[in-house]
């Protein structure tokens, strides 16, 4: 009796852990298409419901608990997820400087002919027509114009960089410009998603290993970590329970189920005022217009990363940190775009104002437009106001540039130096149909500059120009290769975790025959005990 009791304590068990079985199967199979599930498998293993059982058969027998369920065992591949993580990383990076590249390449196109490549044109035109007529008033005016038009164009594309720039990361001084930045988003996101990963690490914590509430939360933290990777290059550590730990840049920001390291983001300005000595915003400062820094929230916030900036690499917010600041690295970005605005600036001036200034130039009297008179120290056609409001020539800019204010005064347009006479031979003061001063003017259109590399003030910027748009080529073909690389490793991913049907039919049949064999068993078992009950009454 108590043998056909136990065969059917034993069955009724075995249909209970297969009806288990098939209640995984059907897991499975509901989140085939479920993002971030990783398939599971039910482990089966023999139940023993006795201690030591030495050699006696019968006491071998009684132990016999048929089978129970021993874990519930999560497909997954620690490694290739880690690799995923890191490859993600660097695409979102690639992703976030080729939108910046384009970004650039709209600032600088002049398809439109409105650009600086046909402001330099009109400017040279209208340079070669002074040339031919020194003495017009029209020709001159004319000159002024283009010369006014170039500058404004100039100042217009350093306006568009630094928009693009305060878009992306603020302008380094309003904390409100901040806040609406592209980086503050990001930053706040990526704040919420540790807080996230803490939170299941805690769960985890308390949760059985081997069970399907504890590879569901893994399945959660998988897809944290996924989203936490697309904003940062990250290192993570796993504990036996799931937990992990997680660091950035080499700095652990959750432990567990702690954040140990919350972000926080200043703008530049901020950043430097609150140094020690502090430091002078923004002539000592060669950063990006917002900082990142680590601080503790278990620890009242206390910093143990001032300037993360340096740390952060990789990701969207590394691509956005580095997308704004000439770091002499080589690569192209607003930065180093705006850098080169500069240099070309400052050329402009520097040719022109040395020509209009040098000793032997001349310029036509206003008060006799019919003679000459020497060139002044100070005629300077290119220019730029100080904070004094002093019209200076170095620290010239393509946000600053602009035409000496006395080229609109009433006799303005005479003080361009048309008449040249090497050291000072064979001067005539009536000559002011010599243009030997314009030509020379005209003359830099082909020149080689030291300051420009080598190159004429139309080549460099069409060599800029150049660059942007290669740097642009490159990066899509780097793009394109990095997402093929991102998508072959996901597929592996779903591939070794994924729900396959064919494998879940076979389980399925698996456990539907065990538990109707077990079933058969059952019945057999519980018509046997009601014959010896009958009997027995």
């Amino acid at each position: 009796m108590v043998s056909l009791l136990s065969a059917l304590n034993m069955t009724a068990n075995t249909l209970s852990v297969n009806e288990k079985a098939i209640s995984v199967v059907s897991h499975n199979v509901a989140n085939m298409n479920t993002e971030g599930y990783h398939k599971q498998r039910v482990n089966l293993a023999t139940r023993n419901i006795a201690g030591a059982i030495g050699n006696n058969v019968t006491n071998q027998v009684r132990a016999n608990g048929g089978v129970m369920i021993a874990n519930v065992m999560r497909y997954n591949d620690a490694f290739l997820n880690n690799y995923y993580r890191d490859q993600l990383s660097l695409l979102n990076k690639l992703e976030q400087q080729l939108d910046g590249i384009g970004d650039l390449a709209d600032i600088l196109d002049d398809l439109e002919s409105t650009g600086i490549d046909a402001a330099l044109s009109d400017f040279y035109e209208a340079l070669n027509n002074l040339n031919e007529y020194p003495a017009s008033s029209t020709a001159r005016t004319n000159f002024i114009e283009t010369a006014k038009t170039l500058t404004s164009v100039l100042n217009s594309k350093s306006v568009e960089l630094e928009q693009n720039t305060t878009k992306a990361l603020g302008d380094g001084e309003s904390q409100e410009s901040l806040e609406n930045s592209k980086i503050y988003v990001q930053y706040t996101a990526l704040n919420d998603k540790l807080t996230e990963l803490a939170d299941v690490n805690r769960a985890l914590q308390v949760t059985q290993t081997g069970t399907l509430e504890a590879n569901n939360l893994l399945d959660k933290r998988d897809l944290i970590l996924n989203d936490i990777a697309e904003f940062v290059d990250i290192k993570v550590e796993e504990h036996d329970n799931g937990s992990v730990n997680l660091s950035i840049g080499g700095v652990e920001v959750v432990k567990g189920s702690k954040v140990t390291g919350e972000l926080e983001i200043q703008t530049a300005k901020s950043y430097c005022e609150s140094q020690d000595p502090p430091i002078l915003y923004p002539d000592d400062w060669d950063g990006e217009n917002a900082v990142i820094s680590i601080v503790n929230p278990q620890e009242d916030g206390k910093i143990v990363v001032a300037n993360a900036n340096s740390l952060i690499t990789e990701g969207t917010l590394g691509g956005l940190l580095h997308s704004a600041t000439d770091n002499g690295d080589g690569e192209t970005n607003a930065g180093t775009v705006m850098n080169s605005l500069n240099i070309l600036s400052q050329a402009i001036a520097d040719v022109f104002n040395e020509l209009n200034t040098r000793e032997g130039a001349y310029c036509i009297n206003p008060d006799d437009t019919g003679k000459l008179i020497d060139s002044a120290d100070d005629n300077y056609l290119f220019v730029t106001v100080d904070e004094n409001g002093n019209v200076v020539t170095d620290g010239i800019t393509a946000g600053n540039i602009q035409l000496n204010p006395e080229l609109f005064s009433d006799d303005g347009i005479w003080n361009i130096a048309c008449a040249y006479f090497e050291d000072g031979a064979n001067f005539d003061e009536n000559a002011v149909g010599n243009a030997q001063n314009v030509a020379a003017m005209l003359g830099t259109r082909n020149q080689k500059l030291d300051d420009l590399n080598g190159m004429s003030l139309e080549d460099y910027y069409t060599a800029l120009v150049g660059k942007v748009a290669s740097a642009g080529s490159s990066l899509q073909t780097l793009y394109d290769t990095q997402s093929s690389v991102v998508d072959s490793i996901e597929a592996q991913i779903k591939d070794s975790t994924g729900v396959d049907l064919n494998e879940e039919l076979v389980d399925l049949v698996k456990y539907q025959t065990a538990y109707s064999a077990a079933a058969q068993v059952f019945n057999t078992c519980n018509a046997c005990l009601d014959t010896l009950m009958s009997l027995g009454g």
